[in-house]
């Protein structure tokens, strides 16, 4: 069950969590990169380096790319990168930054959207935004876009619920400064590691950890498991 305030404003729909989400992120998008931090970044891209080693192909999506800090550094790596968003504002930097690449608007419900097959998605820092229910659809949804052993790599908050949240935590990149000024409603889906196993039939394990930096978390690297599996 939802903990926010959602559940008991009277009419509104179950949907507008995502639009509080958004216009927070269109709100902060200019002070976003405070939060990538030399030891967060020093932690993302060996993630992303790792998540490039396993992959057979090159071409990648990005959800939820934000400014396009990851995408940046994964075509960096030699990769070709698709990558999407919903807050324009997001998109309007991540696009001055790297104005060759392809960033496009779209919901992460609708990632089934996206023209596959990918050899790997990469969704850092984004599935935890959609509810339950929708990440497991989500996930085989990225299921279908990966090509034969596709990879797929993701990472989730730690704890239990799902809650609409206004101010980051105590230990959210960017210190003091990001808190202050980094605040708004954004919707939180939090998760022990057996409950997301069991919404990820369709993929074996490769690699899992901790996420240490910021507020933590899990890593997963998963390999979509072949038809005859």
């Amino acid at each position: 069950m939802l903990q926010s305030r959602l559940k008991i404003v009277p009419g509104k729909k179950q949907s507008d969590y995502v639009a509080e989400t958004i216009a927070t992120y269109d709100a902060i998008a200019a002070d976003y990169n405070l939060t990538a931090t030399p030891e967060m970044r020093a932690w993302v891209e060996k993630s992303m380096r790792q998540f490039s080693g396993y992959l057979v192909g090159t071409r990648v999506l990005v959800p939820g790319c934000g400014d396009g800090r990851d995408s940046r550094f994964l075509r960096s790596l030699g990769l070709t990168v698709d990558s999407f968003d919903l807050s324009e504002s997001m998109l309007s930097i991540a696009r001055a930054h790297d104005p060759e690449a392809n960033y496009f608007l779209l919901d992460l419900r609708e990632i089934h959207k996206c023209p596959g097959p990918y050899d790997g998605i990469y969704a850092s820092g984004c599935l935890y935004h959609i509810t339950k229910t929708e990440f497991a659809e989500c996930a085989r949804s990225c299921g279908a876009l990966l090509s034969n052993r596709g990879v797929f790599y993701f990472n989730m908050k730690e704890g239990h619920g799902e809650r609409i949240e206004d101010k980051p935590g105590p230990s959210y990149p960017g210190g003091i400064e990001a808190q202050r000024r980094l605040q708004g409603p954004r919707f939180y889906a939090y998760y022990q590691r057996g409950e997301l196993i069991s919404m990820l039939s369709d993929f074996e394990i490769l690699h899992e950890q901790k996420l240490l930096p910021g507020d933590g978390g899990f890593e997963f690297w998963m390999r979509k498991r072949d038809d005859g599996e």
